[in-house]
C-alpha cells in the first residue's frame, strides 16, 4: 500500500522525537525523558486507529513483568542510517503503563552496535536494561563475556521492580513480521520471576500488525490473563519443569497471536458461543437473561449473586448497541425469558457525541426487544461513571437521565439508576473499579447487586 498523509505525519513525529531525545545530555535525568517519550507517544496514537482489548486483566501491581511478541515497524517509519523507533513496545510503554500506572516502566532493550550510531544516541538516554541480543554481537566479544554481562539484567530488572516499576520484556530477543511471531522464547524473563520476592505477576501482551502501515489501520493489543510462575508449581530457576512451561507457553502465545489477527469488532468468537450456550440451556423456567458489554460479560459471579433466581450472563466485551441489537434476534430466537436486563450505551461514548443519538438507540433496540418478546419485562441499566470515561460523565448523565424520563411514560421498560452511588464525597471512586478505571471490581458489582435485586424482588 503506498503511504498517505498520516504515514508522512507518524513519520515526520518520529524523526521529531529522536532529535528531541538523542539531543539530550548522557546525565539528563532519564525518567523525565521516559516520561516525554510516552507524553509524545500517547499523542502520536491519538491519531492511529487501533484495537485494544483486555485492560480488565491488567494487574493492580505496577511492579510487574510485561512479557510482548516484539514485531518489526514497516519499512517507511525508518530513520536515517537504518535506525527505527519500534511501535509496538512504545505502544505498551505509553498507552498501556504510563496510562494506566503513571509511570512509563523500565524496558529491556540490546546493546547497540559501534556502527548504529541513532540507535545509541536515542536509547542511550533512557537508563533501559541493556543485553546483547541474537545478531547483534559486535566483533570481538565472545560467548563468555556476552552471559556474564547479560546477567546484570536480573540485578537490574530486580532493582526497578522493588522500586514499583513495571519492567517491559520481549522473551524472544528480536522482532519479527505478525505471521512469524512469536519467535522461539528464551529462559530469562521466567527465571528472573521465581528469584524476585514477593513473587512479581507477568503480564501477556499480544501485539499483531504493527509492522504495517499506520494507515492501514490494523494495529491490535490484547493483554491477557496474568500470572505467577508459581501457579504452574515452578518456585526457583533451576526447576526442572521451567522449560516444558516456557515451550508451551510460546506454544499458547503462538495461537494468542492467530486469533488476534483474526478477531474483528463483529464478535464472532464471542456470538458462535452465546450461540452454543443458548442451544443448551436446560433451564427454561422465570429466565432472567443478562445482556449487554463487558460490564454483563465480566460479571463472573452473576449466579451466585442471585442464588434465587434463574440468571443466564449472555454479555460479549466490547458491544456497541448495534452489535446487541444485530445478534439479538439469532442468538435469542429459542428462548422466552421472563425479564431481559440491559447494560448498553457505554461503548457508543467512543463513536457518538451526542447523548440524543445513543438514547434513540437504546429506545429503538428496547421496542425490538418488547416486539420480540411482548410479554417479557425489560429493565435497563443506566451507563456507570467510570475513570476512563471522565471526559464523557456530562453526557452519560444526559444519557441516564432522558432514559430515565422516558420510562416513566413508556411502559416496555423499567430504567435503573444507580450511578450516584460510585461517588464519594462528591469524586468518583477507586474502591469500585480495576485497575484500568473502566471495568468493575467485586466492590462495583455490589452495587449493580442490591440496585437490581431491589428491583427483581418488586416486580417478580
Amino acid at each position: 500500500m503506498t503511504p498517505r498523509i498520516i504515514d508522512y505525519q507518524i513519520k515526520n513525529s518520529l524523526g521529531e522525537l529522536f532529535k528531541t531525545i538523542s539531543k539530550k545530555e548522557q546525565n539528563f535525568d532519564h525518567t523525565n525523558t521516559r516520561v516525554l517519550c510516552a507524553v509524545k507517544f500517547s499523542e502520536l496514537f491519538s491519531n492511529v486507529d487501533y484495537i485494544f482489548k483486555g485492560s480488565e486483566y491488567l494487574p493492580y501491581e505496577s511492579n510487574s513483568i510485561f512479557v510482548y511478541n516484539h514485531l518489526n515497524n514497516h519499512q517507511f517509519y525508518t530513520l536515517g542510517r537504518n535506525f527505527q523507533i519500534t511501535l509496538d513496545s512504545h505502544f505498551i510503554s505509553s498507552k498501556i503503563l504510563y496510562k494506566y500506572y503513571n509511570n512509563p516502566g523500565n524496558r529491556v532493550v540490546r546493546c547497540s552496535l559501534p556502527e548504529e550510531k541513532n540507535h545509541y544516541n536515542y536509547y542511550s538516554k533512557f537508563n533501559y536494561i541493556r543485553v546483547y541480543a541474537q545478531n547483534f554481537i559486535p566483533d570481538g566479544i565472545n560467548y563468555k563475556q556476552i552471559k556474564k554481562f547479560n546477567k546484570n539484567f536480573y540485578s537490574h530488572s530486580a532493582k526497578s521492580l522493588k522500586k514499583g516499576e513495571g519492567v517491559i520484556v520481549s522473551p524472544e530477543g528480536f522482532s519479527l513480521n505478525t505471521d512469524n511471531s512469536p519467535g522461539d522464547f528464551k529462559l530469562g524473563v521466567f527465571k528472573l520471576a521465581t528469584m524476585i520476592k514477593p513473587e512479581p505477576k507477568i503480564v501477556p501482551i499480544v501485539n499483531v500488525n504493527f509492522e504495517n502501515l499506520v494507515s492501514e489501520g490494523n494495529f491490535k493489543c490484547e493483554i491477557k490473563q496474568p500470572f505467577k510462575m508459581s501457579d504452574f508449581g515452578i518456585t526457583n530457576s533451576d526447576d526442572l519443569k521451567m522449560n516444558l512451561f516456557v515451550k508451551e507457553f510460546n506454544h499458547k502465545y503462538k495461537l494468542w497471536v492467530k486469533n488476534l489477527v483474526n478477531d474483528d469488532l463483529d464478535f464472532k468468537s464471542e456470538i458462535s458461543k452465546l450461540l452454543l450456550k443458548s442451544k443448551n440451556i436446560t433451564k427454561t423456567k422465570d429466565q432472567i437473561i443478562f445482556y449487554g458489554s463487558s460490564t454483563i460479560r465480566l460479571w463472573t459471579n452473576l449466579k451466585k449473586d442471585f442464588p434465587n433466581f434463574n440468571v443466564q450472563n449472555f454479555g460479549f466485551g466490547g458491544a456497541l448497541i448495534s452489535s446487541l441489537s444485530k445478534n439479538f434476534n439469532l442468538i435469542f430466537k429459542n428462548l422466552n425469558p421472563k425479564i431481559f436486563i440491559l447494560y448498553m450505551g457505554g461503548n457508543d461514548l467512543s463513536k457518538f457525541n451526542s447523548s440524543k443519538e445513543i438514547v434513540n438507540q437504546q429506545l429503538k433496540f428496547i421496542k425490538k426487544i418488547s416486539l420480540f418478546f411482548p410479554q417479557t419485562k425489560i429493565i435497563n441499566l443506566s451507563i456507570k461513571p467510570s475513570f476512563e470515561r471522565l471526559n464523557k460523565i456530562s453526557i452519560i448523565k444526559k444519557i441516564n437521565q432522558s432514559m430515565r424520563e422516558e420510562s416513566i411514560s413508556n411502559n416496555k421498560f423499567n430504567q435503573l439508576d444507580f450511578f450516584d452511588k460510585f461517588f464519594k464525597n462528591g469524586k468518583l471512586s477507586k474502591k469500585y473499579f480495576l485497575q484500568d478505571g473502566l471495568h468493575l471490581n467485586d466492590n462495583g458489582y455490589q452495587i449493580l447487586q442490591n440496585a437490581i435485586s431491589n428491583t427483581l424482588t418488586k416486580i417478580n
